[in-house]
C-alpha cells in the first residue's frame, strides 16, 4: 500500500507540473510529457540531499551544491531532449497535413522552461511534497514502514525502523542496537542514518541517535532508552525537554 501511495503521489506531481508547463504554450498532452521530465530531478533531490553528511559543515554545504548543480544540468539536458521530441512530433503532424516534407516546423524552447529558478522551484516543491508524504505515512501508518537494508560484517541485514532501538557512533563505524538484542556493525555515518531513518528517531548526542518510541525517561543530561542509559549533549537538551516535558 505504501508503494501505491508513493506512486500515486508522483503521478499527481506529474499532472501538477504539466498544468504549470501548459502556460508555456504546450498542449496538455505535450505538457504531461514535459512535466514528467521534472520527476527524475525531484526524486533525486528527495533521496540524495538528506543523505549529505554535515559532520563537517563546509563539506556538507559543498555536497549540497554539487548535488543541486548536477540535478540542474541533468534537468537542462532532458528538458532539451523532451522539447526536441515534441518538435519532431509536431513536424511530422505538420508534414502529414501539408504533404510538404521540406517545410520544417521550428519550436524554440520557452525561456520559462529553461529558467534555473523555475526548474529549482518545481523540483523543490515536488521533493518536499514527497518527503511530507513519507513523514505522514511513518507517523499515521507505521505498519507500512519501509525496511532498511544495510551491510553488517559482510552480510546483508534487513530491519524495520521500529526494530532499531538506537544507533551508536564508534569512531569509523556505527553500532545498530536492535530490539531483539543484536548489535550490528555498519560503516555508514550516524548523520546519514539520521537522514535515512527520519522520525521518530532523534539525535541526543553526537554519538547517539535514538528511537523515541523506546525512550522511557529523560533527566537533564541522560536519557533512558530501553534498558540503556545514554548521555545527552547540552546542544540537544532544549529539544528533548519539549519532547519529554514530564519525564
Amino acid at each position: 500500500m505504501r508503494t501505491w501511495i508513493t506512486i500515486l503521489y508522483w503521478m499527481l506531481s506529474m499532472v501538477i507540473a504539466a498544468l504549470v508547463v501548459t502556460s508555456a504554450g504546450y498542449t496538455f498532452q505535450e505538457s504531461l510529457f514535459m512535466g514528467s521530465m521534472f520527476l527524475p530531478g525531484a526524486i533525486a533531490a528527495k533521496y540524495l540531499l538528506p543523505k549529505v553528511s554535515f559532520k563537517k559543515r563546509s563539506e556538507g554545504i559543498q555536497g549540497v551544491i554539487y548535488i543541486v548543480l548536477a540535478i540542474l544540468v541533468f534537468e537542462f539536458l532532458i528538458i532539451i531532449l523532451a522539447n526536441n521530441v515534441i518538435q519532431n512530433q509536431r513536424h511530422i503532424l505538420e508534414v502529414g497535413r501539408r504533404y510538404n516534407e521540406f517545410e520544417v516546423y521550428e519550436m524554440p524552447i520557452p525561456g520559462m522552461i529553461l529558467n534555473p529558478f523555475f526548474i529549482s522551484l518545481i523540483i523543490s516543491v515536488l521533493a518536499i511534497g514527497g518527503s511530507l508524504i513519507d513523514r505522514w505515512l511513518k507517523i499515521n501508518h507505521p505498519e507500512l514502514e519501509t525496511p532498511v537494508t544495510f551491510c553488517s560484517e559482510r552480510k546483508k541485514v534487513t530491519l524495520l525502523p521500529s526494530e532499531i532501538v538506537y544507533v551508536e557512533s564508534c569512531d569509523t563505524e556505527v553500532l545498530i542496537h536492535a530490539s531483539d538484542g543484536r548489535i550490528l556493525r555498519n560503516r555508514t555515518s550516524i548523520s546519514q542514518w539520521e537522514a535515512l531513518l527520519g522520525e521518530p528517531f532523534i539525535r541526543v548526542h553526537r554519538a547517539f541517535l535514538v528511537n523515541s518510541k523506546y525512550v522511557s525517561s529523560y533527566k537533564g543530561d541522560t536519557i533512558k532508552v530501553g534498558d540503556e542509559e545514554l548521555p545527552v549533549s547540552r546542544k540537544y537538551q532544549k529539544d528533548l525537554k519539549e519532547l519529554f516535558p514530564a519525564s
